[in-house]
């Protein structure tokens, strides 16, 4: 409901399809991010993004997001990009940004 615009509030989620220039577990790391951001009490969106290429510039809407590279990711903000990261820091990076800007 929140996905199609009906109900209004709570984080929204979004994430690409995977594609030739994946290089992550793009399913897993997004179930992460999903299961991280679900109950967090906030009206934001963050995007998990399969490429580093495309990324940051498909998901500009979105407050949050990372996008994932081979063995590292992009952290960004409303398309920004603000660092990169080893991919097992990803989702701890992602989480501090969220919480801490506020």
């Amino acid at each position: 409901m929140k996905a199609a615009g009906l109900r209004r509030g709570g984080v929204k989620f979004v994430s690409c399809p995977t594609c030739g220039r994946t290089e992550i577990d793009l399913i897993g790391l997004a179930n992460r991010v999903e299961g991280l951001v679900r109950n967090l009490d906030r009206d934001i969106t963050v995007a998990v993004m399969g490429c580093v290429v495309n990324g940051p510039g498909e998901a500009r809407e979105a407050d949050y997001g990372i996008a994932g590279g081979k063995d590292k990711g992009l952290l960004f903000k409303k398309g920004e990009v603000l660092g990169t990261y080893d991919y097992d820091q990803l989702c701890d990076k992602l989480m501090e940004l969220i919480e801490n800007d506020r």
